[in-house]
């Protein structure tokens, strides 16, 4: 008892600041655990528990593509990831960029509103260059929040057959 009572003595600042060391280190431990291994077990997180209620139906998907029936599109993709609907449409050589914006816009104002209300809308809208038509690569995006559409041009730009040096 002696030899402890001598140590803690000669040696009291030193114990005390190991112990206080000792102490952070678990805690910066602890938190550690809890951030990088907590509880959730998706990797979204929470932000999609809301959509377990109200899934993107098949049948949803289906109307999406009659929408855009009329103007006879060559390929429309509806893909659901997460709470952000993906629409890729393929457009012939008749239907002007306008005329896309201007029905995808008619498609995503379709959908019911229980939907456009929890899900983002991300469309990306094509047309292949030809001898009738320039062509065009367009992305658009409408979250829950925002009032309209974002359009992005990505249309490249075509290069001059001749460059002038």
């Amino acid at each position: 008892m002696n030899k402890i009572k001598k140590m803690w003595n000669e040696n009291r600042v030193i114990l005390v600041l190991g112990f206080i060391v000792f102490l952070c280190l678990v805690i910066i431990l602890a938190v550690m655990v809890q951030y990088f291994f907590g509880s959730t077990s998706s990797s979204y997180g929470d932000r999609l528990s809301d959509i377990a209620d109200t899934p993107f139906t098949d049948e949803e998907k289906a109307k999406i593509v009659e929408g855009f029936s009329s103007f006879q599109p060559i390929q429309v993709d509806v893909d659901v990831r997460g709470k952000i609907i993906y629409l890729i449409v393929q457009f012939d050589e008749t239907v002007s960029l306008e005329d896309a914006k201007n029905v995808t816009v008619e498609v995503y104002n379709a959908i019911e509103e229980k939907y456009r209300l929890l899900y983002d809308f991300n469309a990306t809208i094509k047309q292949d260059a030809s001898e009738n038509a320039s062509g065009y690569q367009l992305m658009g995006a409408k979250n829950v929040s925002s009032g309209n559409f974002i359009w992005s041009n990505n249309t490249p730009i075509p290069e001059n057959s001749e460059d002038s040096e």
